[in-house]
């Protein structure tokens, strides 16, 4: 193993090297700051789902206004992020004067529509990597560019059911295969906060139409990081469900090349988790009782929490050979975290370190073309994919990364990693660690920073859940969060210190107005 942590070590100033090449070049190239979408004005934009959904039920605001304020809104900042994918404007406010009239007819209650149509009126946003009936589902793939969704997705449908109103897909990374949001379909996606910053990815429409208040709500997926990440960058909250707990079917390409009804513990379903992603903390919870499928876990969520029983893990360094130091903003700001845990409710809280992670997932396999071949077609301008997947896919079979005559090692590491969160993480205990080392980099810029990535792709890897909770702003003005971990469906209890420190830092800041 000495010869193996030598290279790994080799590599680690290779990417260090290269990181800072690449953003000393992007740094002459536009080191300006970029533009910023502008401030939110209207007050409805300004509510949690949570509480339009009531004001909505009660007759106090109309559906249509709230979905029509939301696509004013998209069409006022989509010139600066170009988040969305697929857009159902017209058929979206068409169901909300739907649910106008069922307001008010009187033949449900108040606590009838609260019961069943929790989310009733509210607009939703979903990547395009999940089908919505009637919509293109492109994956950001030119591959995939004339595929139309069928039915909707379970997770999409389940949302459906409880009231939501979708308005649009959301741009991503191609086929989910890149942590910043950018394609042949739909172009690239920016961030808010800076257009010429990323936003992140895969789940990037997504943050940056949040984060922009030109959603209030919206699905993603999350693999590696791509929830975490992309709501880290954009001053967001997003959870990274306990795997298994929020159904993957419909989730494409996933449902095409490996099917999302396969058992859990099998190809990608292993590793992928879909959950929410929001402004305000509060509509983690109401999302997650419509999209868990577990009864048990599912009355769990917006229990309250006895803070003074928590116990508190937190972590100020990642130990692998791929990552970076973590900014020192970031540090500090994870730990007036949990200093506030420790004054308010008199909590001690722990320092720890997890094992080195020398992460080995492969992204390539698994899908129907030959990206050795492709890579060629693409410098003769020939491939159908962008340059970031192909490089990426093609990473991945190198044995610098993977070896499957060593996958009897990795599955040991996992275990390894399994029982070390088991004895860490009791009911009652969470961990508060950096989303990322850094905020938001230049757009183009996060090719050689793709190792960092580990310290959100462990708890795909061992299935925890994690929430991200945006924390504060960095001097350049960008967002940044850190993400709350707990024990295997303890989701309710990671989401609840989101929460709680979403009235401690505030929580989400619209752009323009920090």
């Amino acid at each position: 193993m000495e010869l193996e942590i030598i290279v790994y070590w080799i590599l680690h100033a290779v990417f260090s090297v290269l990181n800072f090449m690449v953003f000393s070049v992007l740094f002459i190239l536009r080191g300006r700051k970029g533009k910023t979408v502008p401030p939110v004005r209207n007050p409805l934009l300004l509510k949690s789902a949570t509480k339009l959904a009531e004001e909505i039920r009660e007759g106090k605001v109309k559906s249509e206004d709230v979905v029509k304020a939301y696509i004013d809104r998209i069409l006022e900042v989509e010139p600066f992020i170009n988040g969305t994918a697929e857009r159902r404007f017209e058929d979206a406010l068409k169901e909300a004067r739907e649910v106008d009239l069922l307001v008010a007819s009187g033949n449900n209650s108040k606590e009838q529509l609260a019961e069943s149509k929790p989310l009733l009126g509210i607009p939703l946003t979903v990547k395009c990597m999940f089908r919505v009936k009637g919509l293109l589902c492109t994956s950001g793939s030119k591959i995939f560019e004339n595929e139309m969704a069928p039915e909707d997705a379970a997770c999409v449908a389940s949302m459906k059911k409880a009231g939501a109103i979708v308005i649009s897909t959301t741009n991503m990374s191609e086929c989910g295969t890149d942590l910043e949001t950018t394609n042949k379909v739909y172009g690239r996606t920016c961030n808010p906060y800076d257009t010429n910053r990323t936003c992140g990815g895969s789940s990037g429409g997504e943050g940056a139409l949040i984060g922009a208040g030109a959603s209030v709500l919206g699905i993603g997926n999350d693999l590696l990081c791509s929830i975490r990440l992309p709501a880290h960058f954009t001053g967001i909250f997003g959870h990274k469900a306990t795997t298994g707990l929020v159904s993957n079917e419909g989730s494409f390409p996933l449902s095409r090349y490996g099917p999302s009804t396969e058992p859990i513990e099998n190809g990608l379903n292993k590793y992928l988790s879909t959950g929410p992603m929001c402004r305000y903390a509060e509509d983690l919870i109401i999302s997650m009782r419509i999209l868990s499928n577990d009864d048990k876990v599912k009355k769990t969520f917006g229990k309250k929490v006895d803070f003074k029983k928590l116990k508190i893990c937190y972590l100020t360094e990642c130990k692998s050979y791929m990552s970076a130091s973590f900014d020192k903003e970031i540090i500090t700001g994870l730990k007036k975290a949990v200093s506030y845990f420790e004054q308010n409710y008199n909590v001690k809280a722990k320092e720890v370190e997890i094992p080195s992670l020398l992460d080995g997932l492969s992204c390539g396999k698994g899908l129907n073309f030959n990206v050795k071949v492709d890579l060629l077609k693409y410098l003769f301008g020939k491939s159908t994919l962008t340059l970031m997947p192909l490089l990426i896919m093609n990473f991945s079979y190198l044995p610098i990364w993977y070896r499957e005559d060593l996958k009897p090692y990795y599955d040991s590491m996992v275990d390894q990693w399994m029982a070390e969160f088991d004895n860490l993480l009791e009911e009652d205990t969470v961990l508060l660690m950096p989303t990322f080392p850094t905020t938001a980099p230049y757009n183009s810029a996060i090719l050689p920073m793709i190792p960092r990535s580990v310290c959100t792709a462990v708890f795909n890897i061992t299935g925890l859940p994690a929430t991200q909770c945006p924390l504060g702003f960095d001097k350049n003005g960008l967002p940044y969060g850190i993400q709350i971990v707990g024990r295997k469906n303890n989701d309710a209890l990671t989401i609840a210190c989101a929460v709680e420190l979403e009235k401690a830092f505030g929580g989400w800041k619209s752009p323009g107005t920090n």
